[in-house]
């Protein structure tokens, strides 16, 4: 493969997976006629992809997901195959086919509405590491990511605090020594380290400073059931 000049690449050997044969070959067809592209192939059978992948030393594989088996067969292909770059042919256009397109290990996705035309660009901006997307699906793709980020951090500590130590977490957050707390607590500043140990203990973290960034990053770890 090398860069054309213009963002795109050339000498490209790309491989077309769907289990209907004339959707293949005339998508295969239509990539192999474009000077840019090395060679383009059909593969129809799932039980042939890995190896009609790896004996063609395929950059591209496109997968046909519009049929049935075709998420499972991008996401075998993805860990059979890792340095291959695997685009979604035929998506249909909900964010959760997206979603659960990327979780299968596809790069970049080919809308099922897309024209032909539209195709080799789409193969490039895959192989730049680009993905056009509508402003609904990246939405939806900003919004998995926090969903996902805040239930990382959430099972970071699978115990719960007690109210009492919710309590002294807050205080902790404010900056307060442990003399400070337990004069505003009404009791012995060697009741509140023990807390604070606590509390260290279930963050899984080591110093005061860190349970308070804890805090400010998850506000609800502090909060009363």
């Amino acid at each position: 493969m090398l860069p054309d000049g213009k963002g795109g690449v050339l000498g490209l050997r790309i491989v077309v997976y769907s289990p209907v044969r004339l959707f293949c070959e005339g998508v295969a067809a239509c990539l192999g006629g474009d000077a840019t592209v090395e060679a383009a192939i059909c593969c129809h059978l799932a039980g042939d992809l890995v190896e009609t992948v790896t004996s063609f030393a395929a950059d591209v594989v496109l997968v046909d997901v519009a049929q049935q088996g075709g998420l499972a067969e991008g996401r075998a292909l993805a860990s059979a195959c890792p340095d291959v770059s695997i685009v979604a042919l035929a998506l249909g256009d909900a964010s959760a086919e997206v979603i659960d397109c990327a979780d299968a290990g596809f790069i970049s996705y080919v809308p099922r509405d897309a024209p032909i035309s539209q195709l080799r660009a789409i193969i490039d901006m895959a192989m730049r590491g680009e993905v056009e997307c509508g402003p609904k699906v990246s939405g939806a793709l900003l919004r998995e990511l926090r969903s996902r980020q805040r239930k990382a951090l959430e099972d970071q500590s699978n115990e719960p605090l007690t109210r009492r130590e919710c309590g002294v977490l807050r205080l902790v957050g404010r900056g307060l020594s442990n003399k400070e707390i337990a004069q505003q607590l009404g009791v012995s500043e060697a009741t509140i380290k023990n807390h604070v140990h606590e509390i260290l203990a279930k963050l899984r973290v080591r110093r005061r400073a860190q349970a308070a960034a804890r805090l400010r990053d998850q506000p609800w770890i502090a909060r009363i059931g």
